[in-house]
């Protein structure tokens, strides 16, 4: 689910509190992400779908959630029907709070 080789990197240079910080931003601004996501796709607007996604690929990358973001590049990049979006979408945020528990713990145990 982590990209820990670079939450290892992030550690380094960052030390835990700083990627306690990072981890902290995005917890605040995931669900702003989520709710304009739902938003735009329910507007049909493929165009700010697609910037959308790009958002929370980037904010999903940022903090080591790789495997959240994949999801998301398949919606900014490829080509889909609006049903498919729905479900991933409805699947995504399903899934959210699984990845940011995993990045919870990862960051307790290194945080000591």
């Amino acid at each position: 689910m982590l990209d820990e080789t670079l939450l290892e990197q992030f550690l380094e240079l960052l030390g835990p509190p700083g990627v306690q910080e990072m981890y902290a931003t995005f917890d605040d601004n995931i669900s702003g992400y989520i709710d304009h996501m739902q938003d735009v796709v329910a507007k049909r607007n493929e165009e700010e779908t697609r910037r959308q996604a790009h958002r929370i690929k980037g904010a999903c990358r940022s903090v080591g959630l790789s495997q959240l973001a994949l999801p998301m590049e398949r919606l900014e990049r490829d080509a889909w029907e609006w049903n498919e979006v729905d479900d991933v979408l409805e699947q995504w945020v399903l899934e959210v709070p699984l990845h940011q528990h995993q990045l919870k713990r990862w960051l307790k145990v290194r945080a000591v």
